[in-house]
């Protein structure tokens, strides 16, 4: 792997720490830099399909006391990154609660810079 393809997957790790870090804390900030504005987050819970925007993801992540405020261990990790010149899928496993997510996590590189275009997920 080239020092080109290293510092790619460097910055998408950080990218996807952003919205590790955003869900966990509670931080729409972070959430915004990590993903694109007309992002769509999509998954199955409970049998329950859903389809939000990314100001609507925003919102669920924001009502509700934050993990890190209710005490809750942090446990997220990326399980592997598959990248090909300006595109990357981001596979991770990411605890919320009594859930384990497994999402799937669509990164372009945009004008030089790596965003989430878009993530879906369901419970394993």
């Amino acid at each position: 792997m080239n020092s080109n393809n290293d510092n790619d997957t460097n910055v998408i790790t950080e990218i996807v720490k952003l919205y590790f870090n955003g869900t966990y804390q509670g931080d729409a900030e972070q959430l915004k830099r990590a993903f694109h504005a007309d992002a769509h987050i999509t998954g199955i819970l409970n049998g329950e399909y859903f389809d939000w925007t990314l100001s609507d993801f925003i919102t669920r992540v924001t009502i509700i006391p934050a993990p890190n405020m209710q005490a809750e261990k942090y446990d997220k990790e990326i399980i592997f990154i598959d990248k090909t010149k300006n595109a990357a899928l981001v596979k991770a496993r990411v605890v919320v609660g009594p859930y384990i997510f497994i999402d799937y996590i669509i990164l372009l590189k945009i004008n030089g810079r790596w965003i989430i275009r878009n993530k879906s997920f369901s419970t394993s």
